[in-house]
């Protein structure tokens, strides 16, 4: 039991650090090199999902394992792959362009109230001690990324862009709640790579009739190569493979952390500061990470 939770911490913290890397990468690459939402959102996954079918091939097992869907499970990942892939990520790239890096990462810290209402849509139950861990852990979203403040609640500058994250979010959760049974039946190596290459496939068939803005310069190209890599293909995977070791609740509770991240780097990487309700939202993260998976160990134990 201990060993499959310390895998699944591991891999749902690299997912963290990838998807929080994203929002500062989507912000310079759609600021300052002009590239456009949907020209990143088709690069990210066809660069990330053609990485994954080439490792995938390279081995017998590898490849039976890509080529072992059944007609159902094509179905599945047709529907499942523009809505977690090239939507979602047109959704983001678009708030990036729009909103500061701290708001953007607001899409990861709605996923998990996203999460919540997919599931209770698709008649999942809720418990008590759940409802309480999202909530803990929205309020210390909200503080990290100070729409919650000492004035009160502050939106900035609400605009289409703040559409865009929640809309992402929303994608996130029909793809996290609804691929949940695929993945476990594909494993994440072939639902990942299929969902990427499908969604780079439905996006770039729409790019031709797009006035798009390409990245000119190597290195706006060096950098979309790393939110393949870095932000796309490492968080996904990891994402996808944690839901073999963990619940989904504390999956989704996971992703309060984003806004840490983000956080985090807005401090190293552009030397921003980070306030006394900043911190005290992260504690608000912490507790509710913790919480919720104490939860999930007393259930099991249980059982």
């Amino acid at each position: 039991m201990f060993k499959r939770l310390l895998i699944g911490f591991l891999l749902l913290a690299l997912a963290q650090i990838g998807f929080g890397l994203t929002f500062v990468t989507g912000s310079v690459l759609t600021k300052r090199y002009g590239v456009s939402a949907d020209v990143l959102a088709f690069c990210r996954f066809a660069i990330a999902g053609g990485v994954m079918l080439a490792l995938g091939c390279a081995t017998a097992r590898g490849r039976a394992a890509l080529f072992a869907p059944t007609r159902r499970d094509w179905l599945d990942l047709l529907w499942l792959a523009p809505v977690g892939t090239s939507v979602m990520a047109w959704c983001v790239f678009i708030g990036c362009s729009q909103v500061s890096v701290a708001n953007a990462s607001m899409a990861d810290a709605l996923t998990p109230l996203m999460i919540f209402t997919v599931a209770v849509v698709v008649s999942r139950r809720i418990s008590p001690g759940e409802l309480v861990g999202l909530v803990s852990g929205f309020l210390g979203a909200l503080l990290v990324v100070q729409i919650v403040n000492r004035q009160g609640v502050t939106l900035e500058a609400y605009s289409t862009g703040d559409f865009f994250i929640l809309l992402a979010a929303a994608t996130w959760g029909v793809y996290t709640v609804c691929g949940r049974e695929p993945v476990r039946k594909l494993g994440s190596t072939t639902f990942t790579t299929w969902t990427m290459l499908l969604g780079a496939a439905m996006m770039g068939a729409v790019l031709p009739f797009r006035a798009c803005t390409w990245p000119g310069d190597a290195r706006s190209w060096l950098l979309t190569v790393a939110l393949a890599l870095v932000s796309t293909l490492m968080p996904f995977w990891t994402w996808n493979a944690a839901q073999k070791y963990l619940p989904i609740s504390v999956i989704s509770v996971s992703a309060y952390f984003a806004p840490v991240v983000a956080m985090g780097l807005g401090v190293l990487l552009l030397g921003e500061r980070v306030t006394a309700l900043q911190w005290l939202g992260t504690a608000f993260i912490v507790a509710s990470a913790t919480v919720e998976t104490g939860r999930q160990r007393k259930a099991r134990s249980a059982d």
